[in-house]
This record gives C-alpha cells, structure tokens and sequence, in this order.
C-alpha cells in the first residue's frame, strides 16, 4: 500500500488506503490498508477492511500506551 505512495515513505503519521469496492458486483478490487509511523521509530500496518476500522480506531490509544518517545540523553 505505502510502497506505492511517495509521502507515506518519506512522512510519518497515519497513511490509510481506502481500498476499492466495486458496489455493482460487491467485491473489493483491492483491499483497504493502513500504515503508521512515529518519528521515534514506531511502525504499525493492518489491511482488510476490518482490520483497517479497528486500527484506525484504536492507534492513538495503542501508539500513547507502547512508543519509548524520545531517546533519552547520556550526562553522565
């Protein structure tokens, strides 16, 4: 999904990829995905769409709880 998208390689943040559903035949020509970076370091990915929702949905929740945040300084 970001492999195709220039920004979401170069930018962290959250890059979502709404997929393509043909509402005629009712399939997905390509599934939605969903890419997350943290300028620390964190990376998270989910595809499909459910997975996407509930990715989405719980990110900011996840990536507060699990990202160390800044490296911290030696002064010793």
């Amino acid at each position: 999904m970001a492999s195709g998208w220039p920004p979401a390689l170069e930018y962290f943040g959250l890059h979502v990829d709404l997929g393509d559903y043909h509402t005629k035949r009712g399939v997905w020509l390509h599934f939605p995905a969903a890419r997350f970076t943290c300028r620390w370091g964190c990376e998270s990915t989910a595809s499909g769409p459910a997975d996407v929702a509930q990715f989405t949905q719980a990110i900011t929740a996840d990536h507060a709880r699990d990202c160390p945040g800044p490296p911290k300084e030696d002064h010793a």
